[in-house]
């Protein structure tokens, strides 16, 4: 026999006992995920890839983006001294176009536009536009402020609807389009409203 004493073999954890430990991890790492896990959307690989390819090429090409809040407008807007407008090219042009990575869904057409003739520079710069849908299971989900040098071009684009069987009450509606100047320069700008078919497009003075 040895000298040395043999040890008690350990007996094995009851089945329950390793079920309930088991659970108690998976309940401790929920709450703790939950709790700590970063509010807003669900990260979208592909969605967020062609959004900071997009943002790259923008930057690359010299534009830079300006905030902008969409509002639908509940009346007509009280301007004195409007912008002359005029019709402007299809789409968002050949060399601004090559700049997105997936192309944006736009409005049909730009109807009408009434937006100030100046603005100081500091305030924000109202856009008043009825722009008509090619698809009325789409609605206007954001627009975007392109800048580059004494160019403005504004690119609303379109999102689907919420649900399978929802349809825009109309195919044209009034939209404002609020846009602060803070980061404007004194000058004169072109500012262009995109769309796939007519677009317009006016100047700005920023004082």
């Amino acid at each position: 026999m040895s000298a040395r004493a043999k040890l008690p073999t350990p007996k094995p954890w009851p089945m329950k006992w390793v079920v309930f430990t088991i659970a108690l991890f998976v309940v401790g790492y929920t709450v703790v995920n939950l709790y700590y896990r970063k509010k807003g959307p669900a990260f979208k690989p592909y969605e967020d890839m062609n959004k900071r390819a997009t943002t790259a090429r923008l930057l690359q090409a010299g534009w830079q983006k300006l905030p902008v809040e969409i509002t639908r407008p509940l009346e007509k807007p009280g301007i004195s001294l409007t912008a002359s407008t005029a019709r402007a090219g299809l789409g968002l042009g050949a060399e601004l176009d090559a700049s997105f990575a997936e192309k944006p869904v736009l409005l049909a057409s730009i109807d009408r536009v009434s937006a100030p003739e100046s603005v100081v520079r500091g305030t924000v710069y109202p856009i008043h536009f009825t722009a008509s849908l090619a698809d009325q299971r789409l609605q206007l989900g954001r627009v975007e402020a392109l800048l580059r040098d004494q160019e403005i071009v504004l690119v609303p684009t379109l999102e689907k609807l919420p649900g399978n069987n929802l349809l825009s009450r109309w195919k044209d509606a009034d939209y404002c389009a609020l846009m602060p100047t803070d980061r404007l320069p004194p000058g004169r700008y072109t500012v262009r409203l995109a769309a796939n078919g007519p677009a317009l497009q006016w100047t700005m003075l920023v004082r």
